[in-house]
C-alpha cells in the first residue's frame, strides 16, 4: 500500500464529498456551494415559523437595554415581556408541527417549554407567584425527563 493509497476517499482529496450536492462549477455563481436551485419552495415553513417566533423572541430581549418599552395600543409593554410571550408562541408552534409528523422528542420538548413559558408569561403578568413557581418547576422536571429520554436515542 503506498502513501497515496492512504488518503483515498478523504476528505483531502474532495471525494469524501461529492455525493452531497452537484459538482462545483456547474451553478450561476450567485448561491452557496449545492444551493443552486434552491427556491423558497423547497423550504419547510413549519420550522420556519417557528424559528421566526423564536429568533423575535432574541430580538426583543436583546433590545430591553436600549428600547424601555412598546406601545401596544394603550399598553406599554416591556421588550422583554414581548420576548416571553414570542418564545411561548414559537415553542407552542414547534410542539403542533413535530408532533404533527410524529416525531415525539421533539414535539415534546417544544412542548414542555411551551408549557413553562407560557405560565412564565401569565404568572408574571398576572403577579401570581405560584403560578409562575409551578412553571418553573414543569420547565425543570420537563428538561431531566426529556434528557434521559433523549438517551435513548445516542
Amino acid at each position: 500500500m503506498s502513501p497515496d493509497d492512504a488518503h483515498e476517499g478523504t476528505a483531502d482529496d474532495g471525494t469524501e464529498y461529492d455525493d452531497l450536492g452537484p459538482e462545483r462549477g456547474l451553478g450561476d455563481g450567485l448561491a452557496p456551494d449545492g444551493l443552486d436551485g434552491v427556491t423558497l419552495s423547497d423550504f419547510d415553513p413549519g420550522p420556519l415559523v417557528t424559528g421566526a417566533f423564536v429568533g423575535l423572541a432574541g430580538l426583543l430581549f436583546l433590545v430591553q437595554p436600549v428600547v424601555p418599552f412598546v406601545e401596544i395600543g394603550a399598553l406599554r409593554v416591556r421588550p422583554v415581556a414581548l420576548s416571553a410571550l414570542a418564545l411561548a408562541v414559537g415553542l407552542w408552534l414547534g410542539a403542533a408541527v413535530y408532533l404533527r409528523r410524529g416525531k415525539r422528542l421533539v414535539g415534546g420538548a417544544h412542548g414542555v417549554g411551551a408549557v413553562g413559558w407560557s405560565g412564565i408569561v401569565l404568572g408574571t403578568a398576572a403577579g401570581n407567584g405560584t403560578v409562575l413557581l409551578v412553571s418553573i418547576v414543569v420547565l425543570v422536571v420537563g428538561m431531566v425527563a426529556l434528557a434521559v429520554e433523549s438517551r435513548r436515542y445516542r
